[in-house]
């Protein structure tokens, strides 16, 4: 039995490899589409629509380049954003003179955060022992008002 399984186990690894590879030939539509045009071809991102023109460089390289329309109109709404960001930027720093806001500064922070020293963790955890003893004490006194006859609540 062991010299039919020592035929068998390299054939079973041959077929296991195999799958992984025939399951990536599927006819699975990519994310490109290529249709030729004169004098190279247009590629068609199935993912976004962007469409692009691509023709061979030098060498082994394809250089792409999206179509005219969508050019023009990537550059249009990119001019529109940056007016638009410019009038924001006029318009914060307007009303932060009227409001009288300093700007934050820009650039790292003067100084870095620091965590508190033992001393000062034990003066913060000592104030709040003695507020949380001082709130006890009050209520134990309430409570010796309410039980004295005649105390009106």
């Amino acid at each position: 039995m062991t010299n039919r399984f020592r035929l068998l186990a390299p054939a079973a690894l041959v077929v296991l490899a195999s799958l992984p590879a025939s399951a990536q030939t599927r006819d699975v539509p990519g994310r490109y589409t290529m249709q030729p045009i004169e004098g190279g071809f247009l590629r068609l991102d199935t993912q976004t629509g962007a469409v692009s023109t691509c023709r061979a460089g030098t060498g082994n390289l394809v250089l792409c380049q999206p179509a005219q329309e969508e050019g023009q109109g990537l550059a249009k709404e990119i001019a529109q954003l940056r007016a638009e960001n410019i009038e924001l930027k006029a318009e914060v720093k307007r009303l932060q003179e009227i409001a009288g806001i300093q700007p934050p500064p820009i650039g790292p922070p003067a100084e870095k955060f620091q965590l508190p020293t033992e001393e000062e963790v034990d003066s913060a955890l000592d104030y709040v022992e003695r507020m949380f003893k001082k709130f006890r004490d009050r209520l134990q006194n309430l409570e010796k008002d309410e039980k004295k006859p005649g105390t009106p609540l």
